[in-house]
């Protein structure tokens, strides 16, 4: 029995040996004043704590949130735009998809990328955004446009993605769980 109880305690204490920190990514994003409340919103943060090491601050603006119509009800929402700050171009749009089914992730993902490239070709001169952080976008930004990515948790290479964050899916909700409970004490910037 005292073999069964110290081969359970290796096997918990290897696993929680092997989980990431999150505690850097807290720190970077608890005076953000985000709305955690969205599922997908840390995700999103996550992202674009990771796309700072490939695009400095002082280069790029890196935002979140740029929803998108043609001069009615909002069609879509780009989840991660990088603008070059000296050309103001748009860089690369990323989608991030932090779901537990993966294989829907991806269809929804490619439907999403496919119709904000529809709308940008056929109704380039209807096409108005709005910036949840108060961004100036026109349709202009978009027209060198090459890169897309598809941004999920672990294990999402396999499924098709392009990049994945270092966490689990637990793990991102377990740091969204972090930063909501910050924010309703008081002790994190609030949305």
């Amino acid at each position: 029995m005292g073999n069964f109880f110290a081969g359970v305690f290796v096997v918990l204490f290897s696993v929680s040996a092997l989980a990431a920190d999150i505690t850097p990514y807290f720190e970077a994003l608890k005076q953000s004043g985000v709305n955690y409340e969205p599922d997908g919103a840390v995700c999103e943060q996550v992202a674009r704590v990771d796309l700072r090491k490939e695009f400095p601050e002082a280069d790029y603006i890196i935002t979140t949130g740029i929803e998108y119509d043609i001069g009615g009800d909002t069609l879509g929402e780009l989840d991660v735009v990088v603008i070059n700050r000296s050309s103001q171009k748009v860089m690369m749009v990323a989608e991030v998809k932090c779901w537990r089914n993966l294989y829907n992730a991806m269809d929804k993902l490619k439907a999403q990328r496919d119709r904000f490239l529809w709308n940008l070709r056929q109704f380039p001169q209807k096409m108005r955004f709005e910036s949840h952080e108060g961004l100036n976008v026109s349709v202009s930004q978009f027209s060198d446009v090459t890169t897309f990515r598809s941004i999920a948790q672990i294990g999402a290479s396999r499924r098709g993605f392009d990049v994945e964050l270092e966490f689990t899916l637990s793990e991102l909700k377990d740091l969204r769980m972090q930063l909501l409970k910050c924010q309703s004490w008081g002790e994190c910037a609030k949305p």
